[in-house]
């Protein structure tokens, strides 16, 4: 009996199994569908979410593309509008010049050098021998807000009182110019020859005894006629010389007048010293074909006294001589100049009034002369030239006074010898040598000077 209930239950247990294990695995497989269903959805939510990031990405930088294009559209639109680099121009051409398009702003940029060696023997003094800087100027010019509004600013290095010139120019036309600054007074013609023109290595005693150098005023200027054959300038100064002020009402009035003929006149230059056309301005020398010019000028400062103030020139130094405490200052001068391409001359008079305003004293009326020649022995290249200078001081016996031994005569000779190495006034070599005879009034001996000179002139 046991045996048959014990093999009853072994078929139970083994009919229960196969019955009960299909559904067993069923349940399993069920549950891991649903994990791997679970893991897709959360794989899909993160594909999502980096989907998303990326095209946020994209998006960002397709922006960023946009606005940099943009910018660059902008920028050649503005570039189009105001390119720099086509309106402002430079260039060398007589200077280093720098002009915006318009012609509304230009600079010009230039430099003198002038390297000087001299020897000076004179009468009763040590011989000296002198290397020299003799000039080193800074000069701008040209035209600022307007084409017609002109600027000359110089300065020079080699002394102490540096500013050498400084003036404005209103040629809205050629007519009439207003002018004001410190510039040359406009009277002797070889102190209006530039520095870097001149036909010898130094300007003649009589410059530096009539010239009334620079100053600080008003003028006007203009050349006349259709060619410019005649110009002027005429203005009101301090009277007190190169930076100088004024502490009275006695000013310095002074006018000069220019005719040019032959040549071809050529533009107008309202921004020089003086002004003039092409073929006409203050040069000794360089004609291409023959040209003459002749100029005058008068000046006068009425009351100078000169504890106060001073002009350019030996007016004071004059005074100072005769003993006038006070003395209406007149002076005027004439000059003329004829040049070919290979050949020149020129000649000017000065005479000066003294007039003492109180005391026993006669106007006293000192004058002189310079004459002056050049001739090329190769075509604007070398060069030999002469100047004879003199001048006459008023010695009568109601002038100086009694027994005084003051200056009487001074004139001097000048042969001198000069090389242009591009053919005009750049870049010269320049010698010479100067005699001079001084003579005193009451038996004074008289002195004697021997000056030579070598220069090197630069001017670009």
């Amino acid at each position: 009996m046991k045996s048959v209930t014990f093999y009853i239950s072994i078929i139970v247990f083994i009919l229960s199994f196969f019955i009960l294990s299909p559904f067993s695995y069923s349940a399993s497989d069920n549950q891991e569908i649903q994990e791997l269903k679970k893991k897709i959805d959360e794989i899909q939510l993160e594909s999502q979410r980096q989907i998303q990031e990326l095209k946020q990405e994209i998006e960002k930088l397709e922006s960023e593309i946009t606005a940099d294009a943009n910018n660059s559209d902008e920028d050649a639109d503005q570039s189009e509008e105001t390119p720099w680099y086509t309106k402002f121009k430079a260039a060398y051409d007589d200077g280093l010049r720098f002009q915006t398009e318009d012609g509304n702003y230009r600079l010009r940029f230039r430099i003198l050098g002038q390297f000087q060696l001299s020897v000076d023997n004179t009468d009763d003094e040590l011989t000296s021998t002198n290397f020299d800087v003799r000039r080193l100027r800074l000069i701008w010019d040209g035209n600022a807000f307007r084409p017609w509004f002109l600027y000359t600013i110089v300065i020079d290095a080699s002394v102490d009182d540096i500013l050498t010139d400084m003036f404005f120019t209103a040629a809205y036309t050629n007519k009439i110019a207003p002018r004001v600054g410190q510039f040359k007074v406009p009277f002797y013609r070889e102190f209006l020859t530039s520095a870097a023109g001149l036909q010898l290595v130094d300007r003649s005693i009589v410059n530096r005894e009539f010239s009334l150098d620079r100053d600080i005023g008003a003028s006007v200027l203009g050349g006349l006629t259709s060619g410019y054959h005649i110009s002027y300038l005429a203005g009101v100064f301090n009277g007190d010389g190169r930076n100088g002020s004024s502490v009275d009402s006695n000013l310095l009035y002074v006018a000069r007048i220019q005719l040019g003929l032959g040549g071809e006149g050529g533009r107008f230059n309202a921004n020089s010293q003086f002004p003039a056309a092409a073929d006409y301005t203050i040069s000794p020398n360089f004609a291409s074909s023959p040209t003459f010019v002749a100029g005058a000028a008068f000046a006068a400062l009425p009351g100078l006294n000169c504890d106060r103030k001073s002009p350019g020139g030996g007016a004071c130094a004059r005074i100072a001589e005769l003993g006038f405490p006070q003395s209406d200052f007149t002076t005027f001068t004439a000059d003329v100049n004829f040049k070919t391409y290979w050949f020149s001359v020129e000649g000017e008079y000065a005479g000066r009034w003294l007039a003492p305003d109180f005391g026993p004293s006669d106007t006293a009326y000192d004058q002189g002369f310079n004459i002056q020649s050049g001739v090329f022995l190769l075509p604007n290249t070398v060069e030999f030239a002469g100047r004879y200078s003199f001048i006459d001081f008023d010695t009568s016996a109601g002038v100086i006074p009694v027994g005084a031994a003051v200056r009487d005569t001074i004139w001097a000779i000048t042969p001198g010898l000069n090389y242009y190495v591009f053919h005009d006034n750049r870049l010269k070599i320049q010698v010479d040598y100067s005699y001079l005879r001084n003579t005193y009034t009451n038996q004074s001996p008289h002195i004697d000077e021997n000056i030579f000179r070598m220069q090197l002139s630069a001017f670009f």
